[in-house]
């Protein structure tokens, strides 16, 4: 699934458990000053959107360019991880990306 700022890549574990993710930001988005400020950034708004959903692993990946906000992100990762919800809920276990 893509927003204004990530690319993001879901699949469903076999067990369920905690939401786990990785993390993304290439070179092309800046110096370590600014990758590592967007991974922060990220971050936030992740434990702002309550986190990953359960039994999910997650790739997000951070768009080369992109102006990040916190409150953006964390509302973008919700519609995400609602979509992905809903996508597991009608079709059963796929890769959302």
């Amino acid at each position: 699934m893509r927003t204004p700022h990530l690319v993001v890549h879901s699949a469903r574990r076999a067990e369920d458990g905690v939401g786990r993710y990785g993390l993304v930001v290439s070179r092309k988005f800046g110096g370590a000053v600014e990758r590592n400020r967007a991974r922060r950034q990220v971050r936030a708004a992740i434990g702002m959107a309550g986190g990953i959903a359960p039994g999910t692993d997650s790739v997000l990946i951070v768009k080369p360019g992109a102006s990040l906000a916190v409150p953006e992100l964390s509302k973008e990762i919700c519609q995400i991880m609602d979509g992905f919800r809903a996508s597991q809920g009608s079709r059963g276990s796929s890769n959302v990306g």
